[in-house]
């Protein structure tokens, strides 16, 4: 049977993907598990892995070219097996038909999903403008919309009877109108910082919160965040000074960041007051202090090569991110974070390039690793707070990482409620290294009661 490999998914916003070189030709034989093609979407390449062992039969879509996600790309054959040219057509188009299909169900599915949101908004909210009507609005919705100047009369309730909460608001002031279990990409004005996020997942679902680590920004959790938005509403954020967020002459301490996630929260609402969170590197050491400041807001940790769990901290790591943000800078900055060196694309390199030159962003970098691993050394200190955390915690760390020991790991023994996993053959970001077996791992940790 002739198996079909399609345009994958990688990211909550990609839509489409290039094909940036294909690996293997019409006629040449491929091994399950053997690299077929290189694409690249959202600033990133990566490679789709052969389905099965048999053959290349065609190629859908040629180098340069794009399509949409689940789009047919090319067709493979088992040992033994033939087909003609017509028959590869015929197999194309009846996919192509297929995803035509789907598309129209998903656009009447949604269309009645927004009839019924507007029918249950209709049954709680009277509406012609006579006297006495009031908005089903939140008293934190209505106060937000008077801030932002919205017509809380225009905006679509997602909560219980057609409620509109904080972040209906929020999505009226920035002009998306999508379903709640869209991924939506905005700009919260936290206190006067604009801070980047991508939200998605299903509107009921638990929440779960995403911080990236030093010199990073949301786009790290590229290969999780789809994967985690079927379970959770899932946020991940550029913190301040970092990505696409504001980049104030600023205190740029991890108390000050995690205070500033804290305004982050109450800025999304109510639902958002009790989450759990996923922390990489300086993010780890973001979320446990954000735990110590507001142990009764955090449901679960999830600690990934977490910094704040012992002194040491490479010395070659810091220099190349106090550098200059060359390419070559760059490049070599990301040979500390992979023991793969084939995920260090130039595209992801164009990307952290981009980020660090914009203004206001090397100032708060440098300020951000002065504060937390000034002298060489890490100045913040959390294992008594990881030892009086009485949320349950993960540890996930890459065995071959270089820029914190691994042997900081042993502290999280010391937690009431903390277990431990170590990821062999990748070193400082599992979540990017190994991210199918992080995804379930952490998945099931945070749905555990």
């Amino acid at each position: 049977m002739a198996t079909i490999v399609s345009m994958p998914k990688w990211g909550l916003a990609m839509k489409t993907g290039q094909i940036v070189a294909w690996l293997k030709r019409p006629g040449e034989s491929v091994q399950q598990g053997e690299p077929l093609v290189q694409i690249e979407s959202e600033k990133a390449v990566n490679e789709v892995e052969s389905p099965i062992t048999g053959t290349m039969r065609w190629l859908v879509v040629q180098e340069g070219e794009s399509a949409p996600v689940s789009a047919p790309l090319a067709v493979l054959l088992a040992p033994g097996e033939e087909i003609s040219d017509e028959e590869v057509h015929t197999l194309i188009d009846s996919q192509k038909q297929s995803l035509q299909e789907e598309k129209q169900r998903e656009e009447r599915a949604s269309s009645r999903q927004r009839t019924a949101r507007e029918a249950k908004r209709s049954e709680a909210t009277p509406t012609g403008g006579q006297s006495g009507e009031r908005i089903n609005a939140s008293p934190a919705a209505r106060k937000l919309a008077q801030e932002l100047g919205v017509d809380l009369a225009a905006v679509m309730g997602t909560g219980p009877r057609g409620m509109i909460g904080r972040e209906d608001v929020l999505r009226a002031a920035n002009g998306t109108h999508t379903s709640s279990e869209e991924a939506e990409d905005l700009v919260v004005d936290v206190g006067g910082i604009r801070t980047h996020c991508l939200i998605a997942g299903p509107y009921q679902a638990p929440r779960v919160l995403f911080v990236h680590g030093l010199g990073g920004s949301l786009t790290t959790w590229a290969l999780n965040l789809p994967a985690f938005a079927t379970r959770f509403r899932i946020c991940a954020l550029d913190l301040v000074g970092a990505g696409e967020s504001d980049k104030p002459a600023s205190d740029y301490s991890t108390g000050v960041l995690a205070a500033f996630v804290a305004r982050f929260l109450d800025t999304l609402g109510p639902r958002w007051q009790h989450v759990s969170i996923v922390g990489h590197s300086l993010g780890g050491a973001v979320a446990l202090t954000f735990a110590g400041q507001h142990p009764q807001r955090v449901e679960r940790l999830v600690l990934v090569d977490s910094a704040g769990l012992g002194e040491e901290i490479d010395a070659t790591m810091l220099h190349l991110l106090r550098s200059e943000p060359t390419p070559e800078h760059i490049r070599a900055e990301l040979a500390c974070f992979f023991a793969d060196l084939g995920l260090i694309q130039q595209p992801l390199i164009e990307q952290i390039q981009q980020q660090r030159t914009q203004p206001g962003a090397r100032t708060a970098l440098l300020a951000t690793a002065e504060a937390a691993f000034g002298g060489g050394r890490q100045q913040i200190d959390l294992r008594e707070a990881l030892a009086s955390c009485d949320s349950p915690v993960l540890a996930v760390w890459g065995a071959a990482d270089r820029v914190l020991p691994i042997a900081h790991l042993q502290e999280v023994n010391h937690a009431p409620h903390g277990r431990v996993e170590v990821f062999a053959d990748c070193a400082h970001c599992p979540h990017i290294e190994r991210s199918q077996e992080f995804n379930q791992l952490v998945m099931d940790f945070l749905s555990e009661t």
